[in-house]
Parts: structure tokens; C-alpha cells; sequence
């Protein structure tokens, strides 16, 4: 993951949030007192199993989608990404520490059975959860779901296993107790009350567009305001028989009071479920909104850089009017049917001089480059597209610019 200086500086008490909590926990394993004296190969058995404590801890609370951490990680998108990569790193410390259990030749069978037990199911679901990208998503939400069960499995097994007591009254045992108490609260949050709780937005769908083949405008009315910004997105149940009802993550590209809009393109089964059977007056319930991709907090002057349905978070603000931006906006999409809004997008231009549009249609044109493109220090740039098409741009305007305030949107749960 490349970090811009700009970027890194957004993320700042996230990446601290990270360091900080690992510095503790490596110098409180560190310097603990044994109840016997631990031969170095023990010692850094312990240690590897606190650290790898701490990755649940982190990966618990960054899981409940709460508002400060959001901003922390200046954004939701970016927050999963660390989490991805803490699940990584924690698989990582779980395998070395039952290596060096295994060096060690522990003979207690019950610890020993309890620690297994607990590495075998931890590594097949991290597996599952990180690398299956086939797994339909209620299952793969059902695998999170499981990590309580087998958290407590491995925090039993620290208790009962630690040849460092954890029952007296020490630095490092309040530091254990304390993580192992959030990071329960945490996890109870996220399986038994989160959908609960955040879903306070309830509304019908009153509205329904397809824009071509596989990409589908859907209009909800809402029972009260949702209070978004132009380039937030939100997580929305939708309650029909044929249609499952877990939350899924969409990118808002419209709406005024009571009324919002949403733009999907088929990208798996459920978009395609809903591309196919969504209905007039189909209850749905939403939680959010969130994302940190704000024009109006950007320079007057703007570089847009849209990839295909990532052009909705920029039709979100270009349908508010806003007249005081000198914007030149990309828009990259491959075949004629996919360049939706482009009506939209002409029109916006006929009306405001200060913007210019570029449309790059792949099947009849090359590929959208910025070789020769002068990035400015007074323009900020925004992207919303395909994770690899937008960190490539990304990478070539820091290595033009270091100095160049990059945001752009590359959400993803998985």
C-alpha cells in the first residue's frame, strides 16, 4: 500500500491508533516477569502471541465502522485496507507462534489441544475471509461472525498456557484485560447489534432506471433526510423475497430531502439480483453515510478521474449545480452503452465554461494517460474507478508532484 506524504498525513491518528497499541504491547510482553525463567526461544513464543492479541483487538474495532475511526482512516475504504493487512500480519504472528510452541515441545495435551484446536480454525477462516473472492457474501459475513467464537478460544488459551500470570495485578495483565474486553465488546457489537443500530434510515424504493445492459438507476424515499455529501457512499438493506438482506456498500450519486439516489452496475449476484427483480415500494434501510472524497473542501481548481460506474460520486455533485469550480474531468468507460450520464455530463458542460469533459471510450480509443499532463500545485485531484486503474494514476502524479492532494475512492469489504 503507497502512501503520498498528503495522504499519510490524513491517516495520521489511524497509522498512531496502530504504532501505538503495538509499541505497548511488544514492551509490556517484553519486559514481563515470569513465574520461572523463560529461555529466549519462550519468551519470544509469548511475545509473538501478545502481538498477535493486539491484531485482534485492532481488527475488532476497525470491523464496527465507527464515525471517529472512519475519520481517523480518513475514510472507511482506507480503514479496510489497514485492516486487511493487520489480518495478514496477525495470521502471520499466529503461525509463528505455533511453530515455536511446536519447538518447544509443550506436553500439556489440554493447552496444547486448546491452542490447535484454535490455530486450525483461525487459519482457515482468515484464509477464507481474505483470499476466496468467490464467497457469496453472507457467508463470508458468517465466517467474521465466527472469529468471536474463536477469539475466545485463543484468549482461554493465552490465560491457561502463559507461563507470564496474567491473573496478579501487573501492567502487562491490565493491558490484556483491558484489549480482551474491547475487543469483545467490539466483536458482540459487530454480530449482534450493529444492524441494529446503524440502519435508522427507512424508506421505499420510488424509483427505477436502467441506464443500459447492467447498469441500473433506483430512486428511495426516505422516512426522514439523509444528511450526505456529494462522493459519500452508504450501506443499504434491502428487504424483498428474492433479494437477500444483507447490507451492501453503494456509492450515493444523487438526491435532495427526502429522496436519494443510487447507481449499480451488475457486478455480482446480488447487483444482478437487483438489476433484475428490484421493485417499486420495496422497503429498504440504510446506514450512513460515509467516505471522505469532498469536492466542495477541495481547491477551486480540480482534476476529475472517473472509471466507469465510479462516475456516480461526481454526477452526485455535478446535479447540485455548482458554478464556482475550474474542473477538467476524465471519463474513462469501454464500449458506447457505458458511458452513462454522458448526457448529463454534456449538458453540465454546455452551462459552465470553467469545465471541460474528456470522454475515453477503450473499445475505439486507447487508454486514458496523463504521459505529458502538467499537475499543478494548485489543482486537487479526485478519482473513483477500479482499484488498479486509479492507484496507477495515483502513483505516476506523486511520482510528478509530491506534493499533489490525491483522494479518490476505492471501496472494498474484501
Amino acid at each position: 500500500m503507497l502512501l503520498s506524504e498528503n495522504e499519510a498525513l490524513k491517516n495520521v491518528k489511524g497509522i498512531l491508533l496502530i504504532v501505538i497499541t503495538t509499541i505497548i504491547t511488544f514492551l509490556l510482553w517484553y519486559f514481563a516477569v515470569s513465574s520461572s525463567a523463560l529461555i529466549p526461544l519462550d519468551q519470544a513464543r509469548h511475545l509473538v502471541a501478545g502481538l498477535a492479541l493486539n491484531g485482534f483487538l485492532l481488527n475488532f474495532m476497525l470491523a464496527t465502522r465507527n464515525k471517529t475511526l472512519e475519520k481517523w482512516f480518513n475514510g472507511l475504504d482506507k480503514l479496510y485496507i489497514y485492516h486487511k493487512y493487520i489480518a495478514i500480519v496477525t495470521l502471520g504472528l499466529l503461525l509463528v507462534h505455533a511453530f515455536l510452541s511446536d519447538a518447544l515441545k509443550t506436553t500439556d495435551s489440554v493447552r496444547t489441544a486448546l491452542g490447535g484446536l484454535a490455530m486450525f480454525m483461525l487459519v482457515v477462516l482468515i484464509g477464507i475471509t481474505l483470499f476466496d473472492k468467490k464467497l457469496p457474501y453472507e457467508k463470508w459475513r458468517t465466517t467474521h461472525r465466527l472469529m468471536l467464537v474463536l477469539y475466545v478460544i485463543s484468549l482461554v488459551h493465552v490465560y491457561i498456557s502463559s507461563r507470564i500470570p496474567l491473573s496478579r495485578f501487573t501492567a502487562l495483565s491490565v493491558w490484556v484485560g483491558a484489549s480482551a474486553v474491547v475487543s469483545l465488546v467490539s466483536a458482540i457489537y459487530i454480530v449482534f447489534f450493529y444492524q441494529r443500530r446503524h440502519f435508522k434510515f427507512k424508506g421505499a424504493v420510488t424509483g427505477l432506471s436502467k441506464l443500459n445492459q447492467d447498469v441500473l438507476e433506483w430512486q428511495i424515499t426516505l422516512d426522514k433526510p439523509l444528511p450526505f455529501a456529494q462522493g459519500q457512499f452508504a450501506f443499504v438493506k434491502v428487504f424483498q423475497k428474492e433479494l437477500d438482506d444483507a447490507p451492501h456498500p453503494f456509492t450515493i450519486s444523487g438526491g435532495e430531502g427526502n429522496t436519494i439516489l443510487f447507481t449499480t452496475k451488475i457486478s455480482g449476484d446480488f447487483t444482478a439480483s437487483l438489476y433484475r427483480s428490484l421493485e417499486l415500494q420495496t422497503r429498504v434501510a440504510i446506514d450512513g453515510p460515509y467516505g471522505f472524497l469532498s469536492f466542495d473542501n477541495g481547491k477551486p481548481k480540480q482534476l476529475w478521474v472517473a472509471g466507469g460506474i465510479g462516475v456516480t460520486p461526481f454526477i452526485a455533485y455535478l446535479r447540485e449545480d455548482h458554478p464556482d469550480r475550474e474542473i477538467d474531468f476524465y471519463y474513462s468507460y469501454r464500449g458506447p452503452e457505458a458511458g452513462v450520464y454522458k448526457e448529463l455530463i454534456s449538458a453540465y458542460q454546455s452551462k459552465h465554461s470553467a469545465f471541460h469533459v474528456h470522454f475515453i471510450d477503450t473499445s475505439a480509443m486507447p487508454p486514458l494517460s496523463f504521459e505529458g499532463y502538467t499537475l499543478t500545485d494548485d489543482t486537487d485531484v479526485f478519482m473513483c474507478g477500479p482499484a488498479k486503474m486509479i492507484q496507477g494514476y495515483a502513483q505516476y502524479f506523486r511520482r510528478n508532484n509530491h506534493s499533489a492532494n490525491i483522494s479518490y475512492e476505492a471501496f472494498r469489504l474484501r
